[in-house]
């Protein structure tokens, strides 16, 4: 039976997008990136949570970790923001948590979809970023990470190490465990540690803590920590949103007492509640977890898988255009970027969704749209309106700017080599292969490829046509790259 348990709570809020409208078109027009974000609903959403869920439940986790109770807060980055501007006594509560013995999980900073995207760069930088903000902000140093809602697979998994974490979290689910337990550590074969949700015993929480009609009805501390002291294995890891704590669970149904009593009825029934962290020290992996990419695990809906971002056609459009304009403002950086990674926000993605039954219950239940299609056009013009602000930005100095590009592989340039196909992604790519393979760059110039590509995607006019002038020398590829390297 297990002995040990770990508890995350996720921390997050998004920044909604205004609804499509005459006046949102208007004052996006006036107001620039800034005008499409409802400011006024994330705050009045930010203080109701804050009364009701953040402050009480904070205070009480700091007191039982006093107490000696470990759990790990998950904090998103725009979470912390819009936390800050409150003034200091929420992020203060965060604060006081961690320095009473809360440890902190590493996520993208954004909490977006990066973790979808064809390039995970993205979502290691992110991690990176929200590693030291949120670190900073609170005072802790993050020892495990997850892709935003426990998005998860191998390669994920293998981009999480390289940002520095040897134990991953992510959802336990049969399709991947078949006949195992999600109550041991595995290993993922990219190398780091993985914890796995138990998800029915988090959701007995999460979701059926205040269910009437639930045959367990009503949950109390004493029967949830005993079920956790039942569970065979070595570990229970339990996580949920922290919401779950008087937002959605109001404080009537006696969530907060459930939450207050927890740690002495797990320490009653002879269950051990573990830092994350410590998890790799006290435990050996039980085996080996895969996940190929195209079977990617998340926590969310009944699938636990991408559907709840992806499952659409609207939303893979949507995903689609968004890592396309992602490119060029990777590219130009700044104050573009942030409003990139702002839009990238999972939350846009999950209104979108049209899922019915229970899971399209719990989508609907979050999203500030009347309906999946709202949310799709309300996001599709804020980002083509990013666009815009992004190309002209680009357009500016398209000769520094174009070296700083690095296309999503749908925008490629594809050689033909002797190696097989290649994918350019950037002018270095392209001025490394006239080097390397010149016959084939050579054919590529005779028939305009790379200048199309040039004038294109990399929308470098003044380029293209001097690789026109390249390709009728006598060393086109050796032309081009040495007209490449006068232009870095």
């Amino acid at each position: 039976m297990a002995r040990l348990a770990a508890f995350m709570f996720e921390v997050h809020q998004p920044r909604r997008i205004r609804p499509l409208s005459p006046r949102s078109l208007l004052e996006r027009m006036r107001g620039g990136p800034r005008a499409s974000y409802d400011a006024a609903l994330d705050g009045e959403v930010l203080r109701r949570v804050a009364s009701k869920c953040y402050l009480p439940a904070l205070r009480i986790l700091e007191e039982a970790a006093r107490d000696g109770f470990r759990f790990s807060l998950s904090v998103s980055g725009i979470w912390l923001e819009q936390a800050e501007s409150l003034g200091p006594e929420l992020v203060g509560a965060a604060r006081s948590a961690v320095g009473a013995g809360a440890e902190l999980v590493a996520q993208p900073y954004y909490h977006g979809v990066s973790p979808l995207l064809g390039d995970l760069d993205e979502m290691e930088e992110q991690v990176r970023l929200q590693a030291g903000r949120v670190g900073a902000a609170l005072g802790g140093r993050p020892a495990a990470a997850e892709a935003t809602e426990m998005l998860y697979n191998d390669e994920i998994a293998a981009s999480l190490a390289r940002a520095g974490f040897g134990l991953v979290l992510t959802e336990g689910a049969e399709r991947v465990l078949g006949w195992r337990s999600p109550n041991y550590l595995y290993r993922s074969p990219a190398g780091p540690a993985v914890l796995m949700r138990n998800y029915r015993l988090s959701d007995d929480v999460a979701f059926r803590f205040s269910d009437r009609s639930w045959d367990q009805y009503p949950l109390t501390a004493d029967k949830y920590a005993s079920w956790i002291a039942a569970s065979p294995g070595d570990i229970v890891f339990i996580a949920m949103d922290i919401e779950t704590f008087g937002e959605h669970h109001w404080r009537e149904t006696g969530i907060l007492e459930f939450l207050s009593a927890l740690p002495r009825e797990l320490e009653a029934a002879g269950v051990e509640a573990v830092g994350i962290s410590e998890v790799p020290s006290r435990l050996s992996p039980a085996g080996e977890v895969s996940v190929p990419p195209w079977d990617t695990l998340s926590w969310a809906d009944v699938e636990k898988d991408a559907s709840a971002w992806a499952g659409s056609r609207e939303q893979r459009m949507a995903l689609a255009l968004y890592e396309e304009v992602g490119a060029y403002a990777r590219a130009v950086g700044g104050e573009l970027l942030t409003h990139w990674r702002y839009l990238g926000v999972s939350d846009n993605f999950y209104y979108m969704s049209g899922k019915r039954g229970p899971s399209g219950e719990v989508h609907d239940y979050f999203s500030p749209y009347k309906d999946p299609l709202a949310a799709y056009t309300s996001y599709l013009h804020s980002l083509m309106s990013l666009y815009a602000d992004v190309l002209r930005a680009y357009a500016r100095d398209v000769g520094a700017h174009a070296w700083r590009l690095r296309t999503p592989r749908s925008m490629s340039f594809i050689a033909r080599t002797p190696r097989g196909d290649v994918a350019l992604r950037g002018l270095e790519d392209l001025r490394r292969c006239a080097l390397e393979c010149p016959s084939s760059i050579a054919e590529h110039l005779s028939r305009g490829d790379v200048q199309s590509w040039v004038r294109h995607v990399l929308l470098w006019d003044e380029l293209a046509e001097e690789l026109d002038s390249a390709s009728g020398s006598g060393d086109p590829a050796g032309e081009a790259a040495s007209l490449l390297a006068r232009h870095r």
